[in-house]
């Protein structure tokens, strides 16, 4: 990969965060410094750089050639039409600020991602009236739910105050985080839930020991806050907090369609396990506890995956583990 890009963008290309794929068959790779199509020998079709910013986040891609990216400063759209990525807005592409803080004052709340912690998770489909992608932002006076526009801007939308760009269809307070949120967003139809990823105490240096450490030598961030977007009034509207779902190994919440049910890592005690809340209430509906407080059932970093037969796939630092639904 690096002998087909130009040197610096091969230097800032040290590792891949995460890989996708469009539509039509080709690789997508999230690179530090960069977004790159690669088709299936791994040849690199084309890319687009970000100088001087950081991609820690991945990169979701829709039907039409639209892959979402967040660096650590900015919100874009980038698009693939085949032959050729694009940056441009006459094909579509666009990009927007959004709020960070730097970046070492968000390592010292805990933050392991720059700016943005969220890979962005898109909301609207069909013949649903707004298409949006959504992030939690890296505001220093606490994070935000932010959802930009991901097509054309409404003619008679006006800019909201406070947000960075007209691209910005609103932004909301994230009460349960002072940081930015390092799990993404999860959605279903324009319901939206994001969990507490700010540690009490944080580790003094940056990196991963916060999610070992959380509620064994020092407190666990809880909390998840859902929110639903109203097409009528373009904004987001709280709908529940569930303060007590103690988020360590602060793990992606998945929610199900099928069992109305969101999956969300959990800590009682030294106990992991594993709750089910109300997708409509966020009331526990039920728990999967693990045999005892090894760390291998630590979920940290891990994503759900729910089977066809209802068991739970739970990845995570040590193990992948599989729970009978």
């Amino acid at each position: 990969m690096a002998a087909a890009v130009p040197p610096d963008v091969a230097q800032s290309v040290s590792r891949i965060i995460a890989l996708s794929m469009t539509y039509d068959g080709f690789l997508v790779a999230a690179a530090p410094g960069a977004v790159i199509i690669l088709d299936r020998d791994l040849a690199v079709k084309s890319y687009v750089a970000f100088s001087g910013e950081a991609v820690d986040n991945a990169v979701p891609v829709d039907e039409y050639g639209g892959i979402y990216v967040v660096t650590s400063r900015r919100m874009l759209k980038v698009v693939w039409n085949g032959k050729n990525l694009s940056s441009e807005e006459e094909d579509g592409a666009w990009e927007s600020g959004y709020e960070w803080m730097p970046d070492e004052k968000a390592f010292a709340l805990g933050s392991i991602s720059r700016g943005s912690g969220t890979t962005p998770t898109l909301m609207g489909f069909g013949d649903d009236p707004d298409k949006l992608v959504v992030i939690a932002d890296g505001a220093e006076g606490g994070t935000n739910l932010v959802a930009f526009w991901r097509d054309d801007i409404p003619e008679d939308f006006e800019q909201k105050p406070g947000t960075k760009s007209r691209r910005i269809a609103d932004q909301a307070r994230i009460e349960i985080s002072k940081a930015t949120i390092e799990p993404s967003p999860n959605v279903l139809g324009y319901g939206v839930a994001v969990v507490n990823s700010t540690y009490p105490e944080p580790f003094p240096e940056p990196g991963f020991h916060n999610g070992f450490m959380a509620g064994v030598t020092r407190p666990a961030p809880k909390g998840i806050q859902k929110f639903n977007w109203n097409p009528a009034t373009r904004r987001f509207e709280q709908d529940w907090l569930n303060a007590e779902i103690d988020n360590s190994d602060i793990m992606v919440p998945v929610v199900s369609a099928a069992t109305g049910l969101l999956y969300a890592a959990n800590k009682r005690g030294l106990t992991y396990e594993y709750a089910g809340l109300d997708w409509m209430t966020g009331e526990v509906k039920a728990r999967w506890v693990f045999p005892d407080d090894s760390a291998m059932w630590n979920a940290f970093g891990g994503i759900t995956t729910i089977l066809e037969d209802g068991d739970l796939l739970i990845g995570g630092a040590f193990a992948i583990k599989r729970i009978i639904g």
